[in-house]
């Protein structure tokens, strides 16, 4: 079911329902829905609902009817469509039971409205016009928020129901809303908004750099005891190599370590037999090894082996013998080395260096991105600032700005319902709203003509097409006004036109005049330039009438 909500003025906040066919919508109390302003006229708009087709139009209203900030005779309304009445805004929504069962919970079920609004339809109380429009958030805040005396009793409680994700994700929403933006909000008018995105893209560099920061340190660490490994391993393959013929002699005497300890990073070496004793070097025979907890995963094992432990690597590589009574090679002692990867592991003055490195890399990148997302921000702003100077400049109604952003968009439609009162004169005197614009007088005076006209601005944009040139032509008025003549369906037409309109700017004083067949019958084109004080051409009167009596055309 589809329903309008009053944006603005007294009534804001008030959702009439639609119903099916005519919705006459105006000042008298006879309408379907009466909006209460004296700029409104008494039977101003009418909104047609068939099925999911709704089509609004103008009621020859004297202040004009206004979809999305550009004045029109009619047109299809969409969903979120904003049309204006004078100075009252309502967009199109949709009338759900789930909205209307809330609005009647909150505020009871209205038995009879005398405005002329069908009874049983839940409309929001009346907000005193310059307060806030209502908003539709439902609860005891929203409830508390109402003028007093129109408080319709307690909010009834919320039903109990089971986690509903998207219900706390509208409460982190409402928290961010109402806690955290405000203070953001603040700042823009504290500081110039260019430092501020900067402020938040340093602040995005330094926690991106810290946090880069974590892995790197784990990669760096992963890459330093597998090289540790690597190295410990080496050294004890070279050890287990160059004192096998030793070991297997039994002469123990000639065992050194002294040139193996001299590497970098090596804390200990020694060999132990198959049973986890030391071996080698002599003068620790016998002794139980410190590291007791890798040895006794070393032993049985004929495979080389290494592990981490307590901060340092251990790495065995054992040394075989053949077994005569099992005939095959057998682990007779271990070569064993332990390692230190303190060594290869860089300082706190390194990390602190690299950190640097990084953080000045990222800002480097951070300003780039800067640079052009804060000109990607400015540029749809820029645009519409030279489009609105060029339309005041041109005279133009409406500004037309092409940047998919919706808030954008939305204000560009309340511009250019701006600048349509601008350019067509005062509107707020109610009877004689109007007055004193030129627009409206040349308006006025092609709706006391009896024959077909249009009213063409001086850019040959069309104004104004009156009732008897619909009826001529079968254009549709809201289908060609602020249109160019050139967007006319009959190009003679727009021929004869453009070609009027040239004569009649050359000679102000003068009706330039042509013929042209219309469905097999000949009329009398006349155009007459409308001038400024200054004796510049404002627009143009062009009447279709018949043909008799036509002498030829004046220059």
């Amino acid at each position: 079911m589809w329903a309008i909500r009053i944006m603005n003025g007294p009534q804001a906040g008030q959702i009439f329902t639609l119903k099916e066919g005519k919705n006459k919508i105006g000042r008298a109390q006879g309408c379907d829905y009466v909006l209460n302003s004296n700029g409104v006229s008494k039977e101003h708009l009418e909104i047609t609902v068939t099925g999911d087709r709704v089509v609004v139009s103008d009621l020859n209203s004297s202040n004009g009817t206004f979809l999305n900030g550009v004045r029109v005779k009619g047109g299809q309304l969409k969903l979120g469509d904003k049309v204006g009445a004078h100075n009252i805004l309502f967009d199109l929504i949709v009338a759900t039971d789930k909205l209307q069962s809330m609005a009647v919970a909150r505020m009871g079920q209205v038995p009879a409205i005398p405005n002329g609004i069908p009874s049983g339809i839940p409309i929001s109380p009346p907000v005193p016009y310059g307060q806030p429009a209502y908003q539709p958030q439902y609860g005891q805040q929203a409830y508390a928020a109402y003028p007093q005396g129109h408080q319709p009793g307690p909010a009834p409680a919320a039903p109990k129901q089971g986690f509903d994700l998207n219900a706390l994700v509208q409460r982190f929403n409402d928290y961010i809303q109402r806690v955290v933006m405000p203070g953001l909000y603040s700042m823009t008018e504290k500081f110039e908004f260019k430092y501020i995105m900067m402020s938040f893209v340093g602040i995005y560099v330094v926690l991106v750099t810290l946090l880069s920061m974590i892995p790197m340190s784990q990669i760096t660490s992963e890459s330093i005891t597998y090289e540790s490994k690597r190295r410990a391993l080496t050294v004890a393959r070279a050890l287990a190599q160059a004192n096998e013929r030793v070991l297997r002699a039994g002469d123990i005497s000639t065992f050194s370590t002294d040139l193996v300890l001299k590497e970098e990073g090596i804390d200990d070496v020694y060999i132990t037999s198959k049973d986890g004793r030391i071996i080698a070097p002599p003068e620790r025979i016998g002794t139980a090894p410190k590291e007791a907890s890798f040895i006794k995963k070393v032993k049985g094992s004929m495979k080389e082996t290494s592990d981490e432990f307590f901060g340092k690597i251990g790495a065995a590589v054992p040394i075989l013998s053949y077994d005569p009574d099992l005939q095959q090679n057998v682990a007779k002692a271990y070569a064993v080395v332990i390692y230190n990867p303190g060594s290869m592991k860089y300082d706190d003055g390194r990390a602190l260096s690299l950190f640097v490195q990084m953080l000045a890399l990222a800002f480097l990148a951070g300003g780039v991105l800067f640079f052009f997302m804060y000109k990607l921000v400015e540029y749809p702003y820029q645009q519409l600032g030279l489009e609105l100077e060029s339309a005041l400049r041109e005279g133009r109604e409406h500004a037309v700005i092409n940047v998919q952003l919706p808030v954008l968009q939305s204000m560009v439609t309340n511009l250019n319902s701006l600048l349509t009162r601008a350019l067509t004169g005062p509107q707020e005197t109610g009877p004689v709203a109007g007055a004193g614009s030129k627009n409206t007088e040349y308006i006025n005076i092609l709706s006391l003509v009896g024959y077909p006209g249009l009213l063409i601005n001086n850019e040959g944009r069309i104004m104004k097409a009156n009732g008897p040139f619909e009826v001529l032509t079968g254009m549709a008025a809201n289908n060609i006004e602020n249109q160019n003549i050139n967007m006319l369906p009959d190009q003679a037409l727009q021929k004869n036109i453009a070609e009027l309109m040239q004569n009649a700017g050359a000679n102000t004083g003068a009706i330039a005049m042509d013929k042209l067949d219309i469905g097999g019958h000949q009329f009398k084109l006349s155009c007459q330039a409308m001038t400024t004080a200054s004796g510049e051409v404002d627009c143009y009167v062009l009447t279709i009438s018949p043909a008799d009596g036509v002498e030829g055309q004046a220059a």
